[in-house]
């Protein structure tokens, strides 16, 4: 068992060190280098790296945290096995062998979910989210279908490089499937209630999950963005659901009383604003997110246990003023950006979203730092910060527009009367968020208030709703326990 381990442990260095190899080839200006369906470009050298130190970390720390129980060496098996197949997912760009790693990777996630058989708390979620793969499953397959039919092929290389199919209907319904299998994969509306539900399992499969595998909706939209980001309808669906489940997600994570509760909430709300910014066009910001989640979300999980959640739920020293006069600041601060960055917010609806959200977000971070002091010091901090935030975001952005250049191409962005919309919603979506977090001190002295903080604090009961309807299928093809992905 110890030597078996420790060359997994190897093995796990080595794969994050060809990862971090990878990426700076890719960045100096390397070729591609392809292996059948297998491709190691910028897109996949960044990811597979994500996948690779993920993995390491939680690998490592898992030898610990199991120590003395009797099944650990299965886990780490399962737990090497998942890391493995989710690293072959993030580098196939040809749809076979990406579905191939992608149910690999389903199937190793559910071994690792049902580690503890004889929790009835970790085998129904993982259950819940079996059946919700199979849904992913079968639109990955039609995805596939409909895709040969409308190009001929399924290289996703060979499609960024051709023409308009002339069977365009076939081409939305491949983009809209698509778009089905990654709202599956990272838990959107109405599939999302399995990922809070989780918890029973070990901390390290919370830290693979949250910080890893969630991702692979993404970065599936990011890797068919040649087929999605032409489809009006595949990105308006992508910016509706992100958005319901960015304020799903975001409303319950703040009613929470456990710190592992807020994180696993916050990841809802995290792979909504995600499916946001695929909806929106801005493949290369979704890129960045996936990244800078993951690594976040790995550490997290890994340290807070079960701590209560920080800060009070009602925070009264928000500043409603200072967060209007902050996003109002931001507005001429993301004009200086843009002349710094080069990078144009109003050229197309989703870059304005990006940038409207972005002014919104500003404006927060005035309204918690000024609070209701006012104090002279904390404004000038506000004040310089404003500027250096915006042209800071714009800079990453516009840094990995540049770095995913050579395998999206040019941004073609679609200005439509549907792209507006679509530009819309998460706008109004995070304004309204917004005006309920600052009603939050009112509420909570009102009867209905207290109401809808135990709503949230349930997650509005659409996990109970999806239990019953999870237990009628199972009733009906007779299923008590669930041995697949």
């Amino acid at each position: 068992m110890g030597r078996s381990w420790r060359w997994a442990t190897a093995a796990m260095a080595v794969l994050a060190g060809f990862s971090a190899v990878a990426v700076v080839g890719q960045a100096i200006g390397a070729r591609p280098w392809h292996l059948g369906g297998l491709t190691v470009d910028r897109l996949g050298a960044a990811m597979a790296m994500l996948v690779a130190t993920v993995g390491a970390s939680v690998f490592r720390f898992s030898v610990r945290h199991l120590e003395g129980d009797p099944r650990r060496g299965r886990f780490l098996g399962w737990l090497a096995f998942t890391v493995g197949s989710a690293g072959l997912l993030m580098l196939a760009t040809d749809l076979i062998p990406l579905f191939i790693a992608w149910s690999l990777t389903s199937f190793g996630l559910h071994r690792l979910l049902t580690h503890y058989p004889d929790r009835a708390e970790a085998v129904r979620p993982a259950r819940k989210k079996f059946l919700i793969s199979r849904i992913g499953d079968a639109a990955l397959i039609g995805a596939i279908a409909t895709t040969v039919q409308a190009w001929g092929t399924t290289d996703l290389l060979e499609i960024d490089r051709a023409p308009a199919p002339a069977d365009a209907t076939a081409a939305h319904a491949a983009a809209v499937l698509i778009v089905i299998a990654a709202l599956t994969k990272s838990a959107q509306f109405p599939f999302h209630s399995w990922l809070p539900e989780t918890m029973e399992a070990p901390t390290p499969v919370s830290a693979m999950m949250h910080a890893g595998v969630i991702n692979a909706g993404g970065a599936l939209l990011i890797r068919t963005s040649p087929i999605v980001g032409q489809s009006e309808a595949a990105l308006l669906i992508l910016s509706a659901i992100g958005s319901s489940t960015l304020a799903i997600g975001m409303l319950a994570m703040w009613a929470q009383a456990k710190a592992k509760r807020t994180l696993a909430w916050s990841t809802v709300a995290q792979m909504g604003f995600l499916m946001i910014e695929c909806g929106l066009g801005a493949f290369p910001a979704a890129m960045l997110h996936i990244l800078g989640h993951g690594w976040y979300k790995a550490r997290a999980f890994l340290t807070i246990g079960e701590l209560p959640a920080p800060g009070p739920k009602l925070d009264p020293s928000r500043s409603p003023m200072a967060a209007l006069i902050g996003t109002a600041a931001a507005v001429p601060a993301m004009m200086i950006a843009a002349r710094v960055t080069g990078f144009a917010p109003g050229e197309s609806p989703g870059e304005w979203a990006m940038a409207a959200i972005l002014a919104m977000a500003i404006g927060q971070g005035w309204g918690v730092a000024i609070g209701r002091s006012w104090r002279p010091g904390w404004v000038v901090s506000a004040a310089i910060a404003t500027p250096a935030s915006a042209i800071l975001a714009f800079a990453l952005y516009r840094g990995a527009d540049l770095y995913l250049a050579p395998v999206l191409g040019e941004s073609r962005p679609i200005e439509s009367s549907t792209a507006i919309v679509a530009a819309t919603i998460p706008v109004a979506t995070f304004a309204a968020l917004i005006v309920v977090r600052a009603m939050f001190p009112a509420l909570g002295r009102t009867a209905a208030g207290r109401a809808f903080y135990v709503h949230a604090l349930n997650g509005f009961y659409f996990g109970a709703i999806a239990d019953r309807l999870v237990d009628r299928v199972a009733r009906i093809f007779g299923l008590r326990e669930v041995q697949g992905a």
